[in-house]
């Protein structure tokens, strides 16, 4: 692996948030300040391919990455953005027993206010 792809994963892997690719260069430049972006982007796809990491999308919000591989989805705060994981077990099972079949893969974001948020709204 490349000096580069061993940073950016780095960064992605030392942190709870998920990360944009922009704010992964500019923590990528602190400890290596030549770095391009169009190297970034194209790390993060090689990372993303060899299953070390992955992009999650919301519609309406750039992409980010995470570094949790085990089945899961996210909690989404409408007003600041920020992203969390939720693993919510047996939903899959749930989904093909009321549905009536195999459920080969889903999606699910959880839209809410999270605690900084609510208790910003009630001040």
């Amino acid at each position: 692996m490349t000096k580069q792809r061993a940073l950016i994963l780095q960064i992605v892997q030392s942190t709870h948030e998920h990360l944009t690719a922009e704010q992964i260069f500019l923590e990528a430049r602190k400890k290596m300040p030549t770095i391009a972006l169009a190297t970034v982007y194209n790390s993060l796809n090689y990372l993303c391919e060899n299953h070390m990491i992955e992009k999650i999308g919301f519609t309406g919000q750039t992409d980010r990455y995470d570094k949790m591989l085990v089945r899961h989805d996210h909690k989404l705060c409408e007003k600041c953005g920020a992203i969390s994981d939720v693993i919510i077990d047996g939903l899959k099972e749930y989904i093909e027993e009321k549905n009536g079949s195999d459920v080969l893969s889903y999606d699910l974001t959880v839209h809410h206010l999270c605690p900084t948020c609510r208790a910003a709204a009630k001040s």
